[in-house]
């Protein structure tokens, strides 16, 4: 399943995201989520994306981030999380 990120990942935006990320892990086996948009991060948005993934996992669900953009790659590295994602070599847009 193909699933996109919002413009902004912020702490105004976890509480929709968490319920959208649940609906994902209930929805499918093979998860690609598209980075591409993501123009705001902040701590609370990185850590219910790095919590999606983490639930993926330990549900043996296979889940890739697709194209992040340079912003959201300086929050997930700022933050130490980086080894938490599995990412393709592809940067989105600014």
């Amino acid at each position: 399943m193909e699933c996109s990120l919002p413009e902004s990942l912020d702490i105004s935006t976890v509480l929709d995201s968490a319920t959208q990320y649940k609906q994902w892990l209930a929805n499918s086996d093979l998860l690609k989520i598209d980075a591409s948009r993501v123009t705001r991060v902040d701590a609370a948005g990185i850590q219910a994306l790095t919590s999606l993934f983490i639930s993926a996992k330990s549900n043996q669900l296979d889940i890739q981030l697709i194209q992040p953009t340079p912003a959201l790659l300086e929050g997930i590295n700022t933050l130490g999380l980086s080894n938490q994602f599995d990412m393709n070599n592809e940067v989105g847009e600014p």
